[in-house]
């Protein structure tokens, strides 16, 4: 979507290279060059990634942030329960000021509530605003039923 929002420049970033292949059939569906000077795809975890992105000093206006609730790679095992700290603040030093960061997750133990009751580690160390987050389709859920996507979006001060 940024992309086709006419974003300078697009990262995508994903420890599947699976996934980081269907990123790019995507851009070209779209009428996209996936090879375009302002188009990255990164196979890579994504606290590296985020890591490496601190040390260059590089900032990003908008950060989409979906990771799994679990997962195995090479590099290690993440569990969203456990990581949650480490990639939201990773995240928040790659924000440039007044920048977005979006975070859905559709970890079953924990409920919108939950997730802003994590931020509050946040807070210690970054000035944000938590914005409205976008109205959730129904995807499986009844009406009465707490959502399994649980999403936020930080503006960074």
């Amino acid at each position: 979507m940024a992309a086709l929002s006419g974003a300078r420049e697009v990262c995508t970033v994903d420890v599947s290279a699976n996934f980081i292949e269907w990123s790019k059939n995507n851009f070209q569906l779209n009428g996209l060059d996936p090879e375009a000077e302002n188009h990255e795809f990164w196979v890579q975890d994504c606290i590296l990634f985020l890591k490496g992105t601190i040390r260059r000093k590089r900032k990003f206006g908008l950060i989409v942030c979906d990771p799994p609730s679990f997962g195995r790679s090479k590099s290690g095992v993440f569990s969203i329960s456990k990581n949650f700290d480490e990639l939201l603040i990773n995240c928040m030093y790659c924000l440039q000021k007044d920048g977005l960061l979006l975070f859905c997750t559709n970890y079953e133990k924990w409920t919108t509530g939950d997730l802003h009751l994590r931020l509050n580690k946040l807070k210690r160390e970054f000035s944000f605003k938590i914005l409205p987050a976008p109205a959730q389709g129904m995807d499986f859920e009844l009406p009465d039923q707490e959502p399994l996507m649980k999403s936020i979006i930080l503006r960074k001060n």
